[in-house]
């Protein structure tokens, strides 16, 4: 949504009700007054009550403020719903409801309506001054698009230069926004924060237009009373300031922020007069007993449990008998082993005892003929001697 690119100012309300008012082949449907706090629809009858303000200020030169509210080509609202978003914007313009207006719908190239209103106030004759209304429109028209699910458009030249440095949005932020439609909520709550600290507000007003945009705030105020920053939660995700960019620490948004030591007061006292809500016991509902079945269904029930039962205890049986049979096997195969090894050994026991007969027996016809001197000895066996080789 737009507005003009200047609101106007000026000393004739005949001129601006008629421009609005006129019909023209442009239109496709006539211009028609959909709203305000008037009592006239007509042209005359506008004039007439716009009029009557200039008689209690004859000192204001430009009583008539003049500005419009665009939407985007092919987008369209009721009636009713472009008078609660001009009801909206012009109270947080800061008109009062005795300042006289009223809201002409216009559908030519893209709908919009006009909104005419007189500066100087019926109840008093106070003159509404407006100063930086023009800024403060385009963050305010930001601000009613996300307050009522409008689409959002880009943020004018003025505020674009005053934007801060924000963390750049990951990739898979991007993705998941392209799969889902929806704008990311880190891009958004950067948004939002940035429109909400486009004319430095004080404190209070800043978290106050982040709460009209779904922003929850919280201020870590230290116990020594020294403000640390703040982190936010936006569509139920929590950001710490260090997750948007630097720019979004205290240090950083201290300076866009008109703030005095007395708003931080405010602060900690609203936060210690919040009361803690007491719970409430919820009584646990006691269900009621489960019907009796019949007893043929318990009969089949028992029937079925019992067989069962068998089942497994004779599964049981088998697994033992088979667990029995297995450990016989391997003993049986144990002492067959140890049979084989006694059968041979005990093959070797007749080798053994003529080899020990022979040994004894031979053992003593050898003892008596051992010789007693080298001589029988050489004699015995008749050794010769060596023979001298002559060379």
């Amino acid at each position: 949504m737009k507005g003009m690119r200047k609101i106007k100012r000026g000393k004739s309300f005949a001129g601006v009700v008629q421009y609005a008012l006129k019909p023209g082949a442009h239109h496709k449907s006539d211009p028609v007054v959909i709203g305000g706090n008037m009592l006239g629809d007509s042209a005359s009858k506008l004039i007439t009550e716009f009029d009557g303000t200039k008689q209690l200020r004859p000192d204001v030169q430009k009583p008539v403020w003049h500005n419009s509210l665009r939407l985007p080509d092919g987008e369209t609202l009721s009636n009713d719903q472009w008078v609660n978003i001009a009801d909206d914007y012009m109270k947080r313009m800061g008109f009062s409801d005795t300042h006289l207006r009223c809201y002409v719908l216009h559908d030519d190239e893209g709908q919009h309506i006009h909104i005419i209103a007189s500066r100087i106030d019926i109840a008093g004759g106070k003159l509404y001054l407006g100063r930086n209304e023009n800024l403060i429109s385009t963050r305010i028209i930001s601000e009613l698009e996300i307050a009522h699910g409008l689409t959002v458009t880009k943020t004018a030249p003025s505020l674009s230069n005053t934007q801060p440095k924000r963390k750049r949005i990951s990739r898979n932020e991007q993705k998941l926004s392209e799969r889902t439609g929806v704008p990311c909520p880190k891009k958004s709550l950067q948004q939002i924060i940035d429109k909400s600290l486009a004319d430095k507000p004080d404190l209070l007003t800043f978290i106050k237009r982040l709460e009209d945009s779904e922003v929850g705030c919280k201020a870590n105020i230290a116990s020594t009373g020294k403000m640390n920053g703040f982190s936010f939660e936006y569509r139920n995700i929590a950001f710490k300031a260090s997750q948007l960019g630097k720019a979004y620490s205290w240090v950083n948004l201290q300076k866009q922020l008109n703030y005095k030591q007395s708003h931080l007061e405010v602060l900690r006292a609203t936060k210690e007069a919040i009361p803690i809500p007491i719970p409430i016991p919820i009584p646990i509902p006691i269900p009621a007993p489960a019907p009796a079945p019949a007893p043929a269904t318990v009969l089949k029930t028992a029937e079925r449990k019992e067989s069962i039962g068998k089942k497994i205890a004779e599964l049981e049986l088998r697994l033992r008998e088979d667990k029995r049979n297995e450990i016989v096997e391997k003993i049986l195969q144990k002492n067959a082993v140890k049979q084989q090894k006694h059968l041979r050994l005990t093959g070797w026991i007749p080798f053994l005892q003529r080899l020990i007969e022979l040994l004894r027996k031979y053992g003593r016809s050898i003892l008596h003929k051992v010789p007693t001197n080298f001589s029988e000895v050489y004699s015995t066996h008749h050794l010769k001697p060596a023979r001298k080789i002559r060379l």
